[in-house]
């Protein structure tokens, strides 16, 4: 399915989608908006309409009625934090309200009230980007994960996402999986990057995610993801004993490999706990370690 952005005189910019118009962004010939707009665009390339082209009709948009629903509302809000005066972000960008940058300058301070307004202008591009992106049948907690996943991290991170690849192929499971991995900003794992991304990932798994909030990586264990060191040592032998003595057939070697993490996943399944192979306080407790 082709793509392209076609930009006419009037500063107008359409998105075309198989020969059919199925958006316009008025840009006013400001590089400001140009820039916005190619941040939410899904087009591979552009082209200049000849000075004599007439600029075709849009029908209705498609993507901007879906709303982000409370709980993702909440979750996007807990970890943005509200800042009533300007700050810079972890890679220098200036923020303001809950993680607006938007026009946001050095020294600049709301209200509360220009705060919720800030967020929701902000929050509009993004419903529509998940919307447009998404090609299969999500419900409103998985749509809410995503819009929160690229209020963070932009919508480009989710046209280019192996998440949204894997979402769009109906492999559920496997998208949620692909949360945990965006946890980097300057090349380096940040603690609050991996706890919004679990949150994320819980919600658009319909678990429970307010215990991400504070979650600490030192206190799990967990499948290595390719390229880390094995996890290995007493505590891991411990919860392989614990599992064993629930009815699972693994060996205490004492090394998380393949084998623990499908027994802690369908022992997590079995006890109503979040499904996502990682030993935390919950899990621990629950297996009694």
């Amino acid at each position: 399915m082709s793509r392209w952005l076609e930009i006419f005189k009037d500063g107008r910019l359409y998105e075309i989608e198989e020969n059919q118009p199925i958006k316009v962004i008025e840009t006013s010939g400001k590089v400001r908006s140009l820039i916005a707009a190619l941040q939410f665009t899904q087009a591979e390339t552009f082209s200049i309409a000849s000075p004599d082209a007439i600029p075709p009709d849009v029908p209705q948009s498609r993507s901007a009625i879906r709303k982000i629903n409370r709980e993702g509302l909440k979750l996007l809000q807990s970890f943005e934090g509200l800042y009533l005066e300007a700050y810079q972000d972890c890679v220098g960008v200036w923020t303001i309200g809950w993680g607006v940058t938007e026009g946001v300058q050095p020294g600049m301070q709301i209200t509360v009230a220009e705060a919720e307004k800030m967020l929701q202008d902000e929050l509009e591009q993004f419903e529509a980007a998940v919307a447009d992106a998404v090609r299969v049948q999500i419900d409103d907690n998985q749509f809410s994960a995503l819009v929160s996943f690229s209020y963070n991290l932009g919508a480009r991170s989710l046209f280019e996402s192996t998440l949204l690849q894997l979402l769009n192929q109906g492999k559920f499971q496997e998208a949620a999986d692909e949360f945990p991995r965006w946890d980097k900003a300057g090349g380096q794992s940040l603690l609050g990057l991996s706890r919004r991304r679990r949150a994320e990932r819980a919600l658009f798994l319909s678990q429970p995610w307010e215990e991400f909030l504070h979650w600490e990586p030192s206190l799990v264990m967990r499948l290595a993801e390719p390229g880390e060191p094995l996890v290995q040592g007493d505590d891991v032998r411990q919860v392989q004993q614990a599992l064993i003595a629930a009815g699972f057939d693994i060996e205490a070697d004492g090394i998380f490999g393949k084998g623990t993490d499908r027994a802690v996943r369908e022992f997590q399944q079995h006890k109503g706990l979040t499904v996502d192979g990682i030993v935390g306080d919950k899990t621990r407790r629950v297996l009694g370690v």
